[in-house]
């Protein structure tokens, strides 16, 4: 069946932060691009799949044995911090024509930015932040990226950043930051490296580990609840939001998606107001 969006033929590509979002793409990335390589990278040797704790080597291979295709899938375990480890990790793997990078931290969801502690916000700073232009930076320095590829940065997985601030405010402050990188600086990268940078700020997943948790699980419910178009945001729309940016045919350079439903945009009241309100 014809699309209008078309892609680089054995391409490599990259996902960063093997979650929720990192495996639905993993799963299906292979058919939709025809990849020649795929690189799996995250912080830990052991990830979730579902409820079941799997080895991030494992997982590759269940990937790699799901397609006849013979395309390699590589498990890397790399602290994005780390300017050495990043380094290292570009080194065996040049030339990388799609990334998505979905890394990052959440400390304390739901805590006043008072009762948070310097090391609370920094580390979220560190990874959140840093970690994100570790990557851009190492990728650039030591050619991890092929001429034109195209990077997509998650930069919210709880709340879209600067519409709402009761996830975690080390993390939304942190997610700002990058916002400011990729839309300050998007024009540099593609200008001098020829790397094009678009950003997605989804809201919330309902995954395994937020369901289980009280207090996760009982936001997640009062975004449910609230979302215009009924349900939750999902990786599907992610998915198909990544591929937009990662086609050719994807006019957009440092423009940020906002994948929520309708759920942060403004609800506008028409008819009387509530008696309660009148007058105040």
């Amino acid at each position: 069946m014809a699309t209008p969006l078309n892609y680089r033929p054995n391409a490599d590509a990259m996902i960063i932060g093997v979650g929720l979002m990192g495996q639905h793409m993993a799963t299906h990335v292979i058919e939709w691009l025809g990849l020649r390589k795929l690189v799996l990278v995250d912080h830990s040797p052991t990830i979730m799949v579902g409820t079941e704790k799997a080895t991030l080597a494992d997982f590759a291979a269940s990937i790699s044995a799901a397609n006849a295709t013979g395309v390699e899938v590589v498990a890397e375990t790399v602290d994005v911090t780390d300017e050495n480890d990043v380094r290292g990790l570009f080194a065996r793997h040049p030339g990388i024509n799609y990334l998505q990078h979905t890394a990052g931290i959440s400390p304390k969801p739901l805590t006043p930015p008072e009762d948070l502690t310097k090391e609370d916000v920094m580390r979220s700073c560190e990874v959140n932040l840093w970690g994100t232009h570790n990557v851009i930076k190492q990728g650039v320095r030591h050619g991890g990226f092929a001429k034109g590829a195209r990077g997509v940065i998650i930069l919210s997985t709880s709340a879209t950043v600067g519409a709402e601030g009761r996830a975690s405010a080390a993390y939304e402050e942190s997610k700002g930051g990058l916002l400011n990188l990729l839309k300050l600086q998007s024009r540099h990268f593609v200008e001098a490296h020829g790397l094009i940078l678009n950003g997605l700020a989804p809201s919330p997943l309902r995954g395994t580990m937020a369901a289980q948790n009280e207090v996760s699980a009982g936001r997640l419910q009062a975004v449910e609840d609230a979302m215009p178009l009924g349900g939750l945001t999902a990786p599907r729309h992610i998915a198909a939001a990544t591929m937009y940016f990662w086609s050719d045919d994807c006019w957009c350079v440092g423009e940020v998606l906002t994948i929520d439903g309708g759920y942060t945009k403004h609800k506008p009241i028409y008819g009387p107001l509530p008696s309660s309100s009148v007058g105040r």
